[in-house]
């Protein structure tokens, strides 16, 4: 018996990985099977997950600080801030 799932993902995420499974002869479904059956026998995500190093959380915030559009409109007075 199969079930279906839906799940949300990025669309160039989605184009990316189809085109790697087409490569390696896979369907999308076949992967995500292969993925699950992976995490039931190791009973863990077969990969490390880490969240991104210190530095790199900097450095993307310093690059995001530095995009005009991330910028606060200028005001004249406090009053107007507020």
């Amino acid at each position: 018996m199969t079930n279906t799932v839906t799940f949300k993902i990025d669309e160039k995420d989605k184009e990316l990985a189809q085109e790697l499974f087409d490569s390696m002869g896979l369907t999308f479904s076949g992967a995500l099977n292969i993925f699950i059956k992976a995490c039931i026998n190791t009973r863990s995500i077969p990969f490390n997950i880490k969240a991104p190093s210190l530095d790199q959380v900097i450095k993307d915030r310093l690059k995001e600080s530095e995009d005009p559009l991330n910028l606060s409109r200028k005001f004249n007075d406090v009053e107007n801030m507020m």
